[in-house]
């Protein structure tokens, strides 16, 4: 059973990351030791810096040929530095076909979950929305607070997906969405991929494992239905030592992602259903966006 990683931070990690070789000790080697083949990886922008200068250095430390048949799409977590709208349609003709508007900050686009809860979507998010639209490319609402994140769907249902969050329900964390929100991604016929993020599990720290995961998934599926469920992991055991134990403590790296399956499986999820919430939701939707290799 494969896995489809609807949000990686690699990108950003082969931008920050020390060393020129982490593509190839870290990533490719977890990747070729997991059930996950493909991913979403994106640049996660966190901080000011020039995003032209740091895609064209993470897209440079990636050798393709060390993972063959691995698929992948790129997008961004977050777009403070993309100078305007338009400038969207650059990276566009560079392979990327995905966009959250916003990390945790306000910005010129909309409002993430650290900024003003009365402030939303912006004039300029939304020509930015009409340009991804216009380019087919996969808008992702996670990070927005509750205001832009119904702004959106309000402007539109195209290409939605939530990809890394939980059950608010289930623990209050402020990334997680409620089931109203839930409610709103499923009329949108949106994707909601689910993190492994150790503090959006559970606020206690004995409940952070491998089981109230699962309770997240159960709650996912009874809520949007087996179809519009699917993991966005947000792996950060690479990213520093700060993150080194942020994960769900039986799957702290890419490698032991198989677990979530065998998992799924003792809960009495039939293989077709496995597969979809692994593989297919995304993959059958967004295939097409799939980054087309230099030979």
């Amino acid at each position: 059973m494969k896995v489809f990683d609807i949000h990686s931070d690699l990108l950003y990690d082969l931008f920050r990351g020390k060393g020129d070789n982490r593509f190839k000790d870290i990533h490719v080697k977890q990747y070729n030791n997991s059930v996950i083949k493909g991913a979403v990886w994106t640049l996660y922008s966190p901080d000011d810096f020039d995003l032209k200068e740091a895609v064209n250095c993470a897209l440079g430390k990636i050798d393709w040929n060390e993972l063959k048949d691995f698929k992948v799409i790129l997008g961004f977590e977050g777009l403070r530095n993309l100078e305007n709208a338009e400038d969207i349609r650059y990276f566009y003709n560079l392979g990327f076909r995905h966009a959250m508007l916003t990390w945790n900050e306000e910005n010129k686009y909309a409002t993430g979950v650290a900024g003003p809860k009365e402030s939303g979507l912006k004039e300029e998010g939304k020509k930015l929305l009409d340009i991804m639209i216009e380019l087919d490319m996969i808008i992702d609402t996670a990070h927005l607070n509750k205001k832009s994140f119904y702004d959106v769907l309000e402007y539109t249902n195209h290409n939605i997906v939530y990809s890394h969050g939980l059950v608010y329900d289930i623990c209050d964390h402020r990334r997680n969405l409620d089931k109203e929100q839930m409610l709103a991604l499923k009329k949108a016929n949106g994707l909601f991929g689910l993190t492994l993020a150790k503090s959006f599990v559970s606020r206690k720290e004995e409940e952070r494992d491998l089981e109230h995961f699962l309770d997240h998934l159960d709650f996912a599926i009874e809520v949007m239905g087996i179809d519009n469920v699917c993991f966005g992991f947000d792996f950060m055991d690479y990213l520093d030592d700060d993150f080194e134990n942020a994960m769900v403590k039986e799957v702290p790296n890419a490698t032991k992602a198989h677990l979530i399956i065998e998992g799924m499986k003792k809960r009495g999820y039939t293989k077709e259903e496995i597969k979809k919430v692994a593989w297919d939701n995304f993959y059958n939707r967004y295939h097409d966006k799939l980054y087309k290799r230099s030979k």
